[in-house]
């Protein structure tokens, strides 16, 4: 298993870079070392042939980057409901992004995403893996845990 969640921390993490530069405007450089600075997490559930979850932490200053750059409002524009939106769509995103990238010939079932003001656990298990981003834009962290891949 371990060989397959490194094809899928591959994936992934190309899913986040195309995810955060292309509808972001933003580059991510990879953390050799963990963050569990976070100040907010989105989730997104999916099945399909195999199932599994994408969580997504982000820092506050991210997030209103996040918006100023895809939105163009002004950080004193940026409500609680805009960043809740915007870490709810980046992580249905990157979900849809590594699941084309997974098997683009399968159809996979997503949950609606759900968002958090309080990041949860940031321990994973055997069939997860987690990653860690920084950005002159603050601080991004993902963390995909996969049941059934072959």
């Amino acid at each position: 298993m371990k060989e397959n969640m490194k094809k899928i921390e591959e994936m992934t993490r190309h899913s986040i870079f195309e995810v955060f530069n292309k509808m972001f405007f933003l580059f991510l450089e990879p953390l050799d070392d963990k963050d569990n600075g976070y100040d907010m997490e989105a989730a997104i559930r999916f099945e399909g042939s195999m199932s599994g979850e994408v969580r997504i932490f982000l820092s506050a200053d991210i997030v209103k980057t996040m918006i100023q750059n895809m939105l163009g409002l002004a950080e004193d524009d940026i409500t609680e409901r805009d960043i809740e939106d915007s870490s709810k769509e980046a992580v249905n995103m990157i979900a849809g992004n590594f699941l084309g990238k997974l098997d683009s010939t399968e159809v996979f079932n997503l949950s609606m995403p759900v968002f958090k003001k309080q990041p949860g656990d940031l321990e994973f298990t055997e069939n997860a893996c987690r990653m860690d981003f920084d950005s002159d834009g603050g601080k991004v962290g993902v963390i995909i845990a996969v049941n059934g891949y072959p």
